[in-house]
């Protein structure tokens, strides 16, 4: 299977409205709130090719547990909330075949769940809504406690990706990597390289986690780096981020819990 690329992130959030406000005010175009069929809702920040999904729990009676093999992606992110705040609490990458990624992690000996798939309404620029699948497909590992993995299949691509919503003030394009933290590096390591389908590739970047060796707190996602297509554009519609060498940095108390730095490419 070839390396799979970045689909989306998913940062968690106690008020999505606040969140939608405060990636607004950093230049982003968000979409209008969607709500999920299983207790949550969200609002997206689309780039081209990948995406940010802020997410918040919207009625919690709705939301399942998780049931041996079946992954509860609402009860993940309710916990995230309760034991670390607001945060990045998963990664996406994307799929052409869940089914068979699946297959191939079970190869791995990667701890697997059961296949989801799910469809919700996306309402469109013109304020129409359309339907939107997707197929997902699960994973997780002891060595990245706390956080959650999963590949994502779309089914209406035509009906999700909008060139409106793609386009933002401070040029942002994509999310070129993500980084993340771990008690046990080389554990987490050779899951992420399992889990990506290749070797520790460049999207993906792991650092010792530091606080957690000593406190025993959960690993996050600390950092993740999107590209713009101009950097002294960006600075402008981004006054308050911090220059750190050839990037500009928004510190994690501004965003959710999630560190963005932003790069030319």
């Amino acid at each position: 299977m070839p390396a799979r690329d970045i689909d989306h992130v998913v940062i968690m959030t106690r008020d999505l409205a606040a969140a939608v406000d405060s990636w607004t005010a950093h230049g982003f175009t968000c979409t209008p709130r969607a709500v999920h069929p299983f207790g949550t809702a969200n609002a997206l920040i689309q780039l081209q090719g990948n995406f940010i999904e802020l997410l918040e729990i919207d009625d919690a009676a709705r939301i399942r547990p998780g049931d041996g093999d079946q992954f509860s992606f609402a009860q993940h992110n309710l916990d995230f909330l309760a034991q670390r705040g607001e945060g990045l609490s998963m990664l996406v990458l994307q799929s052409r075949d869940r089914d068979a990624d699946l297959d191939e992690w079970r190869s791995r000996n990667l701890h697997v769940y059961a296949p989801f798939d799910f469809e919700r309404q996306a309402k469109q620029p013109d304020g129409s809504s359309l339907r939107v699948a997707f197929s997902l497909g699960f994973a997780d590992t002891p060595a990245l406690p706390g956080l959650a993995f999963f590949v994502c299949q779309q089914h209406t691509p035509e009906a999700f990706w909008k060139p409106l919503y793609q386009t933002h003030l401070n040029g942002a394009r994509r999310i070129v990597s993500v980084t993340t933290a771990a008690p046990d590096p080389s554990a987490a390591r050779r899951f992420l390289a399992d889990f990506a389908g290749a070797e520790m590739a460049e999207p993906i970047t792991l650092v010792e986690d530091s606080l957690s060796v000593r406190t025993g707190e959960t690993p996050a996602f600390p950092e993740i780096t999107v590209a713009v297509a101009d950097l002294n554009a960006a600075r402008h519609a981004v006054p308050t981020a911090e220059p750190d060498g050839n990037a500009l940095v928004v510190p994690r108390e501004r965003l959710n819990g999630v560190t963005l730095r932003f790069v030319a490419q």
